[in-house]
């Protein structure tokens, strides 16, 4: 016996059906292939953008490094002229100032010294009041310290 004729029709929809779903189905994994590849080249050519930039930048930060590294301190040391003598138009908390990076530069390139010491290459500098000054400025910025009979310093 034939099958009804409802049925068949029913069945070729069917089949119609499952065919073009199984066509987008294969569609879609196509889509999603050609996606992820784009992906990956976005992925791809982004990094190579990001390592060429941080690249460049460390190389900028070693060069930038080994310029200061190799350039002389702007502020003056025993033997050589201030970078700016006081009094020349300064007010007396510049001269202070500069005075104090001139101290800190000396105890930096050598190390404790007895006050005394520091008074006398520092004498051509300013004042003694504006010595005592100087070291005060820096001890109260906690950048050095007396020894405990307060006749040598040194930075902390």
């Amino acid at each position: 016996m034939a099958a009804p004729k409802s049925s068949s029709a029913l069945t070729e929809a069917g089949k119609k059906v499952g065919k073009a779903l199984a066509r987008s189905g294969h569609t879609v994994e196509e889509t999603g292939q050609k996606m992820k590849k784009a992906a990956q080249k976005i992925v791809k050519k982004a990094t190579k953008k990001a390592e060429k930039t941080v690249g460049s930048a460390i190389g900028t930060i070693k060069k930038e490094v080994q310029e200061l590294t190799h350039k002389k301190g702007a502020c003056a040391t025993a033997g050589k002229t201030p970078l700016f003598k006081p009094g020349k138009g300064m007010t007396v908390e510049g001269q202070i100032g500069f005075l104090a990076g001139d101290i800190f530069l000396y105890l930096s390139e050598n190390g404790p010294t007895p006050v005394t010491k520091i008074t006398s290459v520092m004498k051509d500098r300013g004042s003694l009041s504006l010595l005592g000054a100087a070291l005060g400025w820096l001890a109260r910025e906690a950048k050095i310290s007396f020894s405990k009979d307060g006749t040598k310093v040194s930075i902390l």
